[in-house]
């Protein structure tokens, strides 16, 4: 049985919640539309040298989408976060500038952050100053499969590009999903990185992708209105 999501020490500003339930296949069938590009994106992987081994455990697991579903709560951040398969996901959330939780088995990263700008926080505003903060994927590097406006958190003029990364035949596949949103003076960002090798590396990364944003990125919500005070990163 797998240990639950690492849950912050007393006083830490964030913690896990106990995971729900398992998560349904049918909700991420809007996400998993959206990626449905992703695959004849993507150079196909060397053939097998033989018939492909039956899945391990551990590589059904690695789909994210089977796991039970949990959530983790940020006061740092005034955020909820769903999680997809939460008892493998360890959650980062201290005084490092992102909440970062990582899924090992299936070589997933989130990054999750919310601050204040002090004029009106635009979506393109928002995405800049992320940004510059931090190196994160861009649609111009990488095969873009998807590009769509939603309404996460509730009332922000939010835009999520779900992409996978140039690869030659038979190497690693690199996939990822970016959303940025604005909402007077709050700024959201939230970067989901997953890679596969394999045979079925296409359909891992697809599988993998629809559950972080129909789970994690659809299901986040903000706690108040008004942004706690975050310390800002000086530009580079």
């Amino acid at each position: 049985m797998r240990p639950e999501p690492r849950a912050e020490p007393e006083g830490a500003p964030g913690h896990a919640l106990q995971p729900k339930a398992r998560a349904p296949r049918r909700a991420l069938a809007p996400a998993a539309a959206l990626l449905a590009l992703v695959p004849a994106c993507v150079p196909a992987p060397a053939a097998p040298p033989g018939p492909p081994r039956p899945a391990t455990p551990a590589q059904a697991a690695s789909t994210l989408g089977d796991g039970e579903l949990g959530e983790y709560r940020s006061d740092r951040f005034d955020l909820r976060l769903p999680l997809p398969d939460a008892r493998g996901f360890r959650v980062e959330d201290g005084e490092g500038p992102w909440l970062v939780a990582t899924h090992a088995a299936s070589s997933t990263s989130l990054l999750v952050r919310t601050w204040r700008e002090d004029g009106r926080a635009s979506r393109a505003a928002c995405e800049a100053r992320a940004r510059l903060w931090r190196d994160l994927p861009r649609p111009g590097e990488g095969l873009t499969a998807a590009e769509r406006r939603i309404d996460v958190p509730e009332g922000f003029d939010t835009v999520v590009v779900i992409g996978v990364a140039d690869s030659p035949p038979g190497a690693p596949i690199d996939g990822f999903a970016v959303a940025f949103g604005g909402s007077g003076r709050r700024c959201f960002a939230f970067v989901a990185e997953t890679r596969a090798a394999g045979p079925s590396a296409e359909q891992l990364v697809a599988e993998r992708l629809a559950a972080v944003v129909e789970i994690s990125l659809g299901g986040l919500r903000l706690l108040r209105e008004i942004a706690p005070a975050v310390p800002r990163e000086p530009p580079p």
